[in-house]
């Protein structure tokens, strides 16, 4: 290997190897039992799963089940969602960047799902907020005003956060807020991986006087990330594609959210 060359990190191409990841980064490790009661699948079926990942060594297994490998910060792989589910993430944000009016202004928070909203925001002329540092490195149409929050810079979710973030939140009111999440479940409501986002995400949600909708793909319906954005009760749509779980979605509509499928072919 060239000298000032960096390893290549293994890549994670298997949806429940990172959530697996995702628990034992949060909790430091995890047992092959309580993996199988939380994805509902046979204990033989997680062993495999965690010696699939022991062997690209991001994990070191025990008896029972695993621990955080001494080799690899884990919160590198999670750099690679932003190519997870892109084309549904794009029909997602083109769909929600259509519900947004002629001068509304409007909240953004931090995702590769909003940041495809912001993509798609075209012909109209619209004040965006957001703490989304990604949208300083997309072209956007020059009719819209563009405020990114200050704050401390988060390069692993490309997010702002901290007092300033929030700071800048309270002295701006939205008429349409969108935001992105890690997880939705009936029971926890809507979750997000980082704490951080979670203040800045219920701040938003604080100064905004009408419509929340948030935008998901189907890899976050009925999964439950470490914190928690809002209850169900503080979001008025979802917009999610056509992959999620349609029994899911008809419970989602029976605690009162209007529930968006957006079809693959999407022309609005």
């Amino acid at each position: 290997m060239d000298e000032g060359k960096k390893p290549a990190q293994p890549t994670v191409s298997n949806y429940r190897h990172k959530k697996i990841l995702e628990l034992l980064y949060r909790k430091d490790s995890v047992s092959a039992e309580e993996l199988s009661e939380e994805f509902g699948v046979s204990k033989i079926t997680i062993r495999r799963d965690l010696d699939a990942l022991a062997a690209d060594k991001l994990l070191e297994r025990t008896r029972g089940g695993a621990i955080v490998g001494s080799t690899l910060r884990l919160e590198a792989i999670f750099e690679e969602k932003d190519s997870v589910a892109k084309r549904e993430k794009q029909l997602i944000g083109k769909y929600a960047a259509s519900l947004v009016k002629e001068n509304e202004t409007l909240f953004l928070n931090a995702g590769s799902t909003t940041l495809e909203v912001l993509r798609h925001l075209v012909g109209r002329k619209v004040r965006v907020v957001t703490n989304n540092a990604a949208a300083l490195t997309i072209d956007i149409d020059p009719e819209i005003e563009l405020i990114v929050l200050g704050g401390e810079y988060r390069p692993q979710s490309k997010s702002l956060i901290g007092e300033l973030a929030l700071a800048g939140v309270s002295r701006i009111f939205s008429s349409l807020t969108i935001l992105g999440i890690n997880g939705i479940t009936i029971t926890k409501g809507f979750t997000s991986a980082v704490y951080q986002e979670t203040t800045v995400n219920a701040a938003m949600i604080e100064n905004s006087s009408a419509q929340i909708v948030v935008v998901a793909d189907h890899t976050k319906m009925n999964t439950v990330s470490s914190f928690l954005t809002c209850p169900l009760s503080k979001v008025n749509t979802v917009i999610t594609d056509r992959l999620s779980p349609a029994l899911f979605l008809e419970e989602l509509r029976d605690a009162g959210i209007n529930v968006v499928v957006v079809p693959e072919e999407a022309g609005y």
